[in-house]
């Protein structure tokens, strides 16, 4: 019998540079031991495609806000050059990680996005995944190697290297744990598991050890910069588990459980903060039968929405005010046991 796949994702938070690989290495290696099939995919090291980013910056005349704009047409020359400089970050990590296994005695090869299967639109900046063909890293699997994937990147229909945008490897890790029928998805962070609300702006948050992958999509939607929205959705639509998780196998722990439970009243509520250049928009999102009508804050504007079985009630408040503002909604409404 075939041992079960595992996809770990490995972000920038605990990639901060090259020694860090030896901790997640470790976290691999452990996998295997215990009988599993780790499929790993990285992202580039912390600030790397911040700074590629800034070195194209210098050459261009707008200083490249218009590259900072996702989804470019096939034929832009200049956002089709900032993808092949984008994609070396992830590349450089995974080669990197791939030398860190081997040198375990773990066999272990590197795969670009194109590599591992990873077909996308005839887009630039932001393309859509349209399909995954997984016969390249089962083939690994069957000759037991540990493949290890460039994220954040793919393979246009154009014929040419695609990046998926900001938060691009945690999708790059679902299609592929989904095209490869995983047990699971661990998506490894700095902070360890999803919490209630941001810590920056409600010290008082906690971790979860559970969620519902709609409503940690919805939260995503609404500003939260928690799992990349999009891959929370591909997630749920093919049934697979998401393990959010600190390398440190002590640390909080979210399981992102892809149906809703059956009971109304069965869940947590969850609080996203949408900064925008005048007005923040606090949005808790929670099942319908534990959610308030309204947040009980001044705003300037409010409203509310259904969605499977969840409900999001939101309300607009002056960005001056947004920590305040979040902070009297966990008090009021969040804060019990």
């Amino acid at each position: 019998m075939a041992p079960s796949v595992v996809v770990d994702k490995f972000g920038g938070s605990v990639l901060r540079r090259p020694p860090d690989i030896a901790a997640a290495v470790e976290v691999v290696a452990e996998q295997r031991r215990s009988g599993l099939a780790p499929v790993v995919v990285v992202s580039a090291f912390e600030g790397v495609t911040d700074t590629i980013l800034s070195s194209a910056a210098v050459l261009l005349p707008d200083e490249g806000r218009a590259l900072r704009e996702p989804g470019h047409e096939a034929g832009s020359g200049m956002a089709r050059e900032t993808d092949r400089a984008l994609a070396t970050g992830e590349a450089l990590s995974a080669a990197l990680f791939a030398l860190g296994l081997q040198a375990r005695g773990i066999p272990a090869r590197s795969f670009s996005g194109a590599e591992a299967g990873i077909r996308t639109a005839a887009a630039h900046l932001g393309a859509e995944v349209r399909r995954v063909y997984s016969r390249p890293l089962r083939a690994a699997l069957a000759d037991d190697l540990v493949p290890v994937v460039a994220g954040f990147q793919g393979i246009g229909s154009h014929g040419e290297l695609t990046t998926l945008g900001r938060g691009g490897t945690d999708l790059s890790a679902v299609v592929l744990a989904v095209a490869l029928r995983a047990e699971r998805c661990e998506l490894f962070k700095d902070v360890g598991g999803v919490m209630e609300a941001d810590p920056h702006l409600v010290p008082g948050a906690r971790f979860l050890p559970v969620v519902d992958a709609l409503q940690l999509e919805l939260l995503a939607e609404l500003g939260a910069e928690v799992v990349h929205p999009v891959a929370v959705r591909r997630a749920r639509r093919g049934r697979l588990q998401l393990l959010v998780r600190a390398l440190d196998n002590d640390g909080p722990q979210t399981l992102v459980r892809p149906v809703l439970p059956r009971h109304a009243e069965a869940g947590v509520l969850m609080l996203a903060v949408d900064r925008k250049e005048r007005v923040a928009r606090l949005s808790l999102v929670g099942p319908a039968g534990l959610m308030p009508e309204i947040l009980p804050l001044p705003a300037s504007g409010e409203g509310s929405f259904d969605e499977g079985g969840l409900r999001v009630v939101w309300a607009e408040v002056p960005l001056a005010s947004a920590a305040a503002a979040a902070r009297a909604v966990h008090a009021g409404l969040m804060s019990s046991p």
